[in-house]
């Protein structure tokens, strides 16, 4: 008969092993409707869940930590969905009452248009075209405007010289601050390449009680997302397929790894839960085993 003390020590091994070995994991989501998650050490992409959503036609922006272990993600009509990290399945929980863009050209696509979504000490904020901030309420998806955060406002739209103008947003929380990246160019769709700047790429903080932006400094264009693992930021660079690390004081980045291009471009990032409980549960009954043996 396998005793508790044996079955314990026999388990050790592989508890402290997997704790060790266990690499930095996200939730990520990305413009193909699809999540998932990225290890950041190795940019391995490992999609979750039943596959592309129909309530996202054209993708997701931004991803948030919201109530009762859910994310939160925007939909490019404007609604909100509240995604179940343990399934992958989204649930359209309503408007949030900003504009429709889901086909530019065709859909109305103007200043008040939902851009990007994003978390700051469980309170969820988003931004439209023109960069101004909202309030989010997560149970609803209704958008209530803070106020205009002084960033320049991204206009969508074909150009004389047949490009089209791209944007690149993040919105993240820090302790006890909102920051935000930024970034806008023009792109080739015949030969895939980025044209002009149209707004450099920028960090900024964010006042969340006016809305207010201040620049930090110039960062990297194309990063689609950003992260927070254990005070480290982890930037996701859509241009270049590279995860970085952000220097939040200056806007700095540093390279950690390339993801793979199956996850496509990176829309919205969010930490998984930690998995040192588990390491903690071993710890315990090991020591609930050494002291039963100790009193026998």
């Amino acid at each position: 008969m396998l005793t508790l003390r044996k079955l314990i020590f026999s388990l050790a091994p592989v508890l402290f092993t997997a704790s060790a070995s266990a690499g930095p994991i996200v939730y990520v989501i990305n413009g193909s409707q699809q999540f998932g998650t990225i290890d950041l050490t190795t940019g391995a992409f490992q999609p979750l869940g039943p596959g592309p959503n129909v309530n996202a036609p054209l993708g997701y922006f931004g991803l948030a930590a919201g109530s009762n272990g859910l994310l939160v993600t925007f939909l490019y009509n404007g609604d909100v969905d509240l995604i179940n990290p343990a399934t992958g399945v989204a649930t359209d929980i309503g408007p949030s009452g900003l504009g429709d863009c889901t086909i530019p050209g065709v859909s109305p696509c103007g200043p008040s248009s939902a851009n990007d979504i994003g978390g700051l000490a469980g309170k969820i904020y988003a931004t439209d075209f023109q960069n101004d901030l909202y309030g989010l309420n997560p149970l609803t998806g209704a958008a209530t405007l803070i106020g205009p955060t002084g960033i320049p406002a991204f206009v969508p739209g074909l150009n004389p010289d047949g490009t089209v103008t791209f944007y690149d947003e993040a919105i993240f929380g820090a302790p006890e601050s909102l920051y935000m990246t930024f970034d806008s160019f023009t792109f080739n769709l015949n030969t895939f390449a980025v044209g002009s700047t149209v707004v450099t790429p920028t960090l900024y903080r964010v006042n969340t009680l006016t809305g207010g932006a201040t620049p930090i400094g110039p960062t990297d264009l194309g990063i689609g997302a950003v992260v927070s693992v254990n005070g480290t930021f982890y930037a996701f660079d859509d241009l270049t397929n590279q995860i970085e690390s952000l220097n939040l004081t200056n806007g700095s980045t540093t390279f950690v790894s390339n993801f793979d291009p199956a996850a496509g471009v990176i829309q919205g990032a969010a930490e998984t839960p930690e998995p040192a409980p588990i390491a903690l549960v071993g710890i315990g009954l090991l020591a609930l085993a050494t002291s039963r043996s100790r009193k026998r």
